[in-house]
């Protein structure tokens, strides 16, 4: 006879706060408590939460509505239709790339949890909402598409009310195409992206919060489909996250490790989150992990063996902390107490969930391209944007995407200099540069800003308007502001916005009272609308005045005829030089299809320029700015600026390879 028995090694951990923050920092509207069990042969993850929601609108609620977004894996879903299973180049065929999930149960818990002190609308025994549960489809109709579910509630949740669910539900991950899911290391060993894996409950949008008019009776539920181009909303709450893996398996998680377990072979691993919209996690079994401290926040970055050496480390590490610093000094402090780093592969690569962002490592890759650099600091700067500030992506998708990629080429270009994503002795490469060429090499008249993300005609377009040109939009308001100006609208916006999710019409209110200027002629041209931005010097004279007699010294007629060629326009400065090296400046307020500028000097013209301080990064065409009088430029030198303009676009293209 043999007795069984079972191991159980506790592991004392720190309880680390996972704010810096004594008191909540958002309303909390929603809390999840999930226990989840990954399988790693199965590839799935059995889970089961309990999640209250608050009412915090003016009328009951009778119905709640959730996301399912990892049923965007499953044959026939409307990504699946509108991407063609293929995801910024990654795609697999494989008979096992599907994934979805399924709740097997649903129902209305008979107590709340300890810490919550709220009415609930039931009470007494468990009331089981499982057979109320239904798929909508509000954006597209396709019934196909499992994405958002809708649930009747039996008894309305009253104004001020929380409700509490217990939900059981399996999570079968997919190959990784699209940020979640699974891969295999050349060894064959499992690599595990789990993200948007549990059901999500929607936004319910009060009145006055976005667009929701402010004399509304009823709030309204924002619940979108998972589309080929969007990304993700939701509300603030706590997040208390129990892991069960494999003892062998290194996890990395959103928020603060709490516990750690051991039980026969498997390790539980306890997280809290508080005050973020989502909680992801990462398992593999040969990570290797390094750890630094900024500050009052915990680096972890996880590496891949074959990417773990000490360039690798520091490039990622002294990437993230300068990011750090500038958005500390620039936008404002990063409350939480922890930030992962995860050396992810394929379509994993390059995005962010709370506390938590996945890079890009490429072995080998050269010192003077910087595009793991620029990858960490974007992901990095969503902590802000799509994080602490939580715009609603799928309708608005450049308040985060836009808004950090304006941020992150400025915090590239002071750290790195000139040549901040290629640094090539006499050909230097910009991030703001990059942001302006990845603009205008797209058809820079199509497609706004304000539209919702998956509407767009074509796919470019969502990622032009998306990333590209709010970046370059907002790098041409900062040379119409000034970055002093620029920084306090940044560090207000955070402020006042951050857990209370804006809208545009938010952020230009903003704008406009840290400016003390109405800002409708720069938002309705270049958000709202699709203006296109061109000035061109169109001729340069110098003529002797031939009313004075040759025996006085001689005076010229000097004139430049500048052309603004398409609908956009912005106040700008025509700068004439002179061949006694002096220069002239003139104020033009950018508006006039043709103007003509005449001076009279004792010198004469050498040539204009215009923007000669290189401020309008909206300016679609840069080598028609200068004209020097006479013949025009040589060949020669139309060439070297035409190979510049070439090499450029070749950099963009590389570094979108990877």
């Amino acid at each position: 006879l043999v007795l069984g028995f079972a191991l159980v090694l506790p592991t004392l951990v720190h309880a680390q706060a996972s704010t810096n923050s004594e008191t909540p920092l958002s309303d909390r509207r929603v809390s999840y408590r999930i226990d989840a069990t990954l399988d790693p042969e199965l590839r799935t993850v059995t889970g089961s939460q309990r999640l209250t929601w608050r009412n915090d609108g003016p009328a009951p609620v009778d119905e709640l509505q959730f996301h399912l977004y990892l049923n965007a894996f499953s044959p026939g879903s409307t990504f699946q239709v509108e991407s063609g299973g293929v995801h910024r180049g990654n795609s697999d065929s494989r008979d096992d790339r599907w994934g979805g999930v399924e709740i097997e149960r649903l129902a209305v818990a008979g107590e709340l949890p300890s810490d919550l002190d709220t009415t609930l609308p039931y009470s007494g025994a468990p009331l089981d909402l499982t057979a109320r549960m239904r798929f909508i489809q509000p954006d597209d109709g396709n019934t196909n598409d499992r994405t958002v579910m809708a649930v009747s509630l039996p008894e309305a949740v009253q104004p001020g009310e929380t409700i509490a669910l217990d939900m059981e539900f399996e999570s079968k991950l997919p190959r990784v195409v699209a940020r979640t899911g699974f891969a295999e290391d050349p060894q064959g060993r499992p690599f595990f992206m789990v993200a948007q894996w549990f059901p999500k409950i929607a936004v319910y949008e009060l009145p006055g919060q976005r667009y929701v008019p402010a004399d509304a009776a009823t709030g309204q539920w924002n619940a979108h489909q998972f589309h080929a181009n969007s990304e993700f909303y939701a509300d603030f709450g706590t997040y208390d996250v129990s892991i069960r893996v494999p003892e062998s398996f290194v996890v990395g998680a959103s928020g603060v490790r709490t516990d750690e377990a051991v039980e026969d072979g498997l390790k539980t691993l306890r997280y809290r989150a508080d005050d973020v919209h989502d909680f992801a996690w990462t398992a593999y079994e040969d990570y290797r992990v390094h750890e630094e401290t900024w500050r009052h926040v915990q680096l972890r970055l996880l590496l891949r063996p074959e990417h773990d050496t000490e360039t690798q480390v520091r490039r990622h590490m002294d990437s993230v902390i300068a990011a750090l610093e500038r958005f500390d000094a620039w936008v404002g402090e990063y409350p939480y107490t922890t930030l992962t780093i995860v050396d992810a592969p394929g379509g994993a690569r390059g995005m962010e969930y709370p506390t938590l962002i996945t890079g890009l490592t490429l072995y080998m890759g050269p010192s003077w391209m910087r595009v793991p650099e620029m990858v960490a600091i974007h992901e990095f700067g969503h902590q802000y944007f799509y994080g602490l500030l939580a715009s609603n992506e799928f309708e608005e998708a450049w308040l985060d995407e836009g808004m950090n990629s304006y941020v992150e080429s400025k915090v590239m270009d002071d750290t790195y200099g000139e040549g901040a994503m290629m640094e090539i002795p006499g050909l230097p490469l910009s991030s703001r540069a990059m942001q302006r060429l990845s603009y205008v090499k797209q058809n820079p008249a199509r497609g706004s800003l304000a539209t919702w993300s998956w509407e767009y005609d074509f796919s470019a377009d969502y990622g032009k308007n998306s990333y590209a040109k709010p970046a370059t939009v907002m790098n041409t308001l900062e040379g119409y502001l000034g970055w002093e100006t620029m920084k306090e609208f940044l560090r207000t916006y955070y402020r006042e916005w951050r857990f209370r999710h804006p809208s545009t019409q938010d952020l230009q209110e903003v704008a406009e009272r840290v400016a003390d200027e109405d800002l409708d002629w720069f938002f309705d041209q270049y958000v709202y609308g699709t203006a296109v931005l061109d000035y061109r010097i169109e001729q340069v004279t110098a003529s002797r005045d031939s009313s004075i007699p040759d025996s006085l010294d001689a005076r010229y007629i000097n004139r430049v005829v500048v052309q603004r060629v398409y609908d956009g326009h912005m106040p700008t400065t025509v700068r004439m030089t002179f061949r006694d090296g002096t220069t002239h400046d003139i104020p033009w307020d950018g508006r006039e299809a043709w103007k003509e500028f005449r001076v009279e000097r004792d010198s004469p013209l050498a040539a204009a320029t215009l923007d000669p301080e290189g401020v309008l990064w909206l300016d679609i065409d840069r080598l028609n700015n200068r004209r020097v009088v006479g013949a025009g430029d040589s060949p020669a030198t139309a060439e070297r600026r035409k190979f510049s303009v070439r090499f450029h676009q070749l950099a963009l293209l590389i570094s979108a390879l990877f």
